[in-house]
């Protein structure tokens, strides 16, 4: 449907960010996803990262036949979360009703837009489960507990790719990124808009429903986080101090887009996180309560802190 004959309609716009490295063998079914999605007109922008496999010559093509995809121009940025930081920074989406981020990998379930901006009558921001899909079996990837107030410092709301932003949410994402000079050194860009998003007080919702197919496979960048191997790439990040390094830039981020008494209180945690002794760590369990959504990730958190480990 052109957006002429979306607007006499009356179908709400849907800008959506897509970050693209390498992702050819997924990438056509992905943009044929988000087409095809019902009771919406979505624009598709994209930001391809150094792809050598044929991405650029297929987006080329793709963009060529179908005027709702959008093409940025190539860079050479070297990760996932540089190629998201430019697509907010630069995309544009004036007009659009919401903003909503892709992956290049997965498939969209045909209501998912549809269903969030409905969940965005009463929220700033959406997010949802996920059916991870391995090819020989499927997963519900749960992350709809009921949030703390400082779950954010810690954690995403779930898989970026499933997040649709109201304007005024992502109008401040976007003078964020453009105006505060750790956002490029942000671990990844979905905890970073959680972060900003919840910091400045305003509404996000997880939804239980999967909204997507998640692709896995061994391009992944993040991925599932399942399973024994990935418990062991979190233990040994935790053990080298990369996960409390980088929370402490979240939190301080956080920090500046929060009013009082939340940016003190984001402010002290950060200096917490940005030291590694008993006393630091006895003050973050006392504020273990807050900072996971999950019981058992809660209990985890009071483990690794009462043995040194983090």
């Amino acid at each position: 449907m052109s957006e002429r004959a979306a607007a006499a309609a009356g179908l709400p716009a849907v800008t959506v960010l897509m970050a693209t490295h390498d992702g050819a063998r997924f990438l056509r079914e992905q943009v044929a996803s988000i087409l095809a999605q019902r009771g919406v007109e979505v624009r598709i922008v994209v930001s391809d990262d150094g792809s050598t496999d044929g991405t650029r010559e297929l987006l080329r093509s793709l963009a060529a036949d179908e005027p709702r995809v959008v093409l940025l121009e190539p860079v050479e940025l070297g990760s996932a979360h540089a190629n998201f930081m430019r697509l907010i920074a630069e995309a544009p989406w004036d007009g659009a009703s919401a903003v909503a981020f892709s992956d290049q990998d997965d498939v969209w379930h045909a209501e998912r837009l549809a269903a969030q901006l409905e969940q965005l009558r009463d929220a700033d921001a959406v997010s949802a489960n996920v059916v991870a899909d391995y090819g020989d079996r499927r997963t519900l990837i749960d992350k709809a507990q009921a949030q703390r107030s400082l779950d954010f410092v810690l954690e995403s709301a779930g898989p970026g790719c499933t997040f649709v932003l109201a304007p005024r949410a992502f109008d401040l994402v976007r003078r964020t990124v453009l105006r505060d000079p750790e956002a490029a050194d942000a671990p990844i860009h979905d905890w970073l808009v959680y972060a900003i998003v919840r910091a400045a007080g305003m509404r996000w919702h997880i939804d239980p429903a999967p909204v997507i197919d998640y692709r896995q496979h061994d391009a992944n960048v993040a991925g599932a986080n399942l399973g024994w191997r990935q418990a062991g790439r979190r233990l040994r990040r935790l053990r080298s101090g990369e996960f409390r390094r980088e929370s402490a830039v979240v939190a301080r981020i956080a920090a500046r887009v929060a009013d009082e008494p939340d940016r003190s209180q984001l402010s002290a945690i950060a200096a917490l996180l940005e030291r590694d002794d008993l006393r630091a760590r006895l003050a973050l369990l006392r504020g273990v309560g807050s900072l996971r959504r999950r019981g058992t990730d809660r209990a985890a958190l009071a483990g690794i802190l009462l043995l040194g480990l983090w």
